[in-house]
């Protein structure tokens, strides 16, 4: 019995704006595809000279998902997603390292947060407490991701925080395949 070859990892990143407001309450948009409340963000581009960085991936994903410009400041979570556990991107599995960055958007931004239509429902600002303990409002990954930025901007723990998913469990049926 041959090993199988191994190949070269092909990895994605991804990044998120964790936005604070004053009184602590975060910016969460609410999903369109998975129906949860998660931090502006997304995957990053590709590009001709390697795509874009996971800064300015936090930052170009945060003014496209609230429609004013995102300053990514320092990073507070990096969190390791394996194959197939990357929500709405199920269908188009890969595995992805998601940065979390502290960001801000300017004081007179706050009256001009718009979502695009079709990808995201809604915006609000929530207690970071809440959203992930409140049953349907956050997947349990998100939830575990904003607790960990909240920790770190606080001060309770270091910065970065590094979290891993584990792989997508497999079925009874497909084991030994």
């Amino acid at each position: 019995m041959s090993t199988p070859k191994q190949s070269p990892a092909l990895v994605g990143s991804a990044a998120a704006a964790f936005i604070r407001r004053g009184d602590g309450r975060v910016l969460l948009v609410h999903h369109a595809g998975t129906g949860h409340w998660v931090m502006p963000g997304g995957k990053a581009d590709d590009g001709p000279h390697g795509g874009e960085t996971p800064r300015e991936c936090c930052e170009r994903e945060g003014r496209e998902e609230t429609g004013v410009t995102v300053s990514a400041g320092r990073l507070l979570v990096v969190q390791w997603l394996p194959l197939g556990r990357n929500g709405a991107y199920a269908h188009k599995p890969f595995a992805c390292h998601l940065f979390v960055f502290a960001a801000t958007i300017g004081p007179d931004a706050l009256d001009a947060i718009r979502v695009p239509e079709g990808e995201l429902l809604d915006w609000a600002w929530w207690d970071p407490a809440v959203a992930p303990a409140t049953p349907g409002v956050m997947d349990a990954t998100n939830g575990r991701l904003l607790t960990a930025a909240t920790r770190v901007a606080a001060g309770i723990e270091a910065a970065p925080v590094y979290l891993e998913e584990l792989p997508a469990p497999r079925t009874a049926g497909g084991a030994g395949r």
